[in-house]
């Protein structure tokens, strides 16, 4: 959904390109679990029987998909927040010293930035409350979504400069 969101292609046509789609209802969308799989009824049976392979029976999801049913109702369009407040976690991290990245490649709610020392520096920002994680040695990711508003940016921020300053 975020990256329909971001290029202001409806999902369904997104989606029309590809033989499967996902769709996950947590995070940005804001319910509490949930997914969805499309594609060939073929590929419906697949996983079907490895999710039942891996324990994966739910006898409750008529719960599940009143989440998911009202994430889909009320906050898709919120996920433009995502992307704006990524962007302006982006644009303050340009600003701080021995941090690399380009804010203009930041189009959805996923800021990947480049330090001298990801895994030090991921330590250091969890421990000051900002939960970031490492895609290798020198990339840190960062991902905004329902629970992350514009003051969680802020404050981010601030923390972030303490740690690169």
């Amino acid at each position: 959904m975020n990256a329909a969101v971001a290029s202001r292609v409806a999902a369904a046509d997104y989606a029309r390109r590809f033989d499967t789609a996902w769709i996950d209802f947590t995070k940005g969308l804001g319910a509490p679990v949930g997914a969805a799989l499309a594609g060939s009824r073929e590929l419906i049976d697949e996983a079907w029987r490895f999710k039942q392979m891996l324990g994966g029976a739910m006898r409750q999801a008529g719960v599940v998909a009143a989440g998911a049913l009202y994430a889909l109702d009320h906050h898709v369009e919120r996920l433009a927040q995502d992307h704006e407040h990524a962007r302006l976690l982006a644009e303050g991290l340009a600003e701080l010293p021995g941090v690399e990245i380009d804010p203009a490649t930041v189009e959805t709610n996923i800021v990947i930035f480049t330090v001298k020392d990801a895994f030090t520096a991921c330590g250091a920002l969890w421990e000051a409350g900002v939960e970031v994680g490492p895609l290798d040695r020198r990339r840190v990711r960062a991902v905004t979504h329902l629970d992350v508003d514009r003051t969680g940016v802020e404050r981010a921020l601030e923390a972030m400069r303490n740690v690169f300053s």
